[in-house]
């Protein structure tokens, strides 16, 4: 009687005192398969299906299109409590990433850019807040997710790319943008 009690004390001292929750998870998301986006920039942000895309503006993004996530639950009680009790109770692991990206013209984009260019020099970090910086070696760079903006105009009206790469522990992948005309 006396050990449960005592139990009891401790149970309620842990939940008073450290906060501890009822349970936590952790959720390993994997990328299983990448969708590049060809987008355009309009004065209220990026918008990647317009019947107008502004070919002073343009971006190309590489989002997984298909993720694999696994949630694990734990009880506070099988976890080290005052370790768990300053830990994030709901965490989240991503187990991949894409690599080894490169991006190239399926039609003229201009003259410095004819079908079938690599244009990973042309591209610049779009980050968040719509800010640009320079990239340096896209294709050795690693990421979940990445937006960049063209730094050149094109001068021709049809646009698609072709963006190969590899997602570890996944594979290779050739994908292609939509296929978007210019007025």
């Amino acid at each position: 009687m006396k050990n449960k009690f005592y139990a009891s004390i401790l149970l309620i001292s842990c939940f008073l005192l450290t906060g501890c929750p009822d349970d936590r998870s952790i959720t390993y998301s994997t990328i299983k398969s990448v969708k590049p986006l060809l987008f355009s920039f309009q004065e209220n942000g990026i918008y990647p299906y317009l019947d107008h895309f502004n070919r002073e503006e343009l971006g190309i993004g590489i989002i997984p299109d298909s993720t694999m996530d696994k949630r694990i639950y734990f009880s506070a009680f099988l976890s080290d409590l005052p370790t768990y009790a300053r830990s994030d109770p709901n965490e989240y692991v991503q187990t991949n990433q894409i690599d080894s990206v490169n991006i190239f013209t399926v039609y003229d984009f201009n003259e410095n850019y004819p079908a079938g260019s690599k244009i990973n020099e042309m591209l610049l970090y779009l980050d968040g807040m719509g800010d640009t910086s320079p990239i340096e070696n896209l294709s050795e760079q690693k990421f979940v997710s990445l937006s960049l903006k063209f730094s050149e105009i094109p001068s021709h009206d049809t646009l698609q790319f072709r963006v190969t790469g590899r997602i570890t522990d996944e594979g290779t992948f050739d994908e292609k943008t939509e296929l978007v005309i210019l007025d």
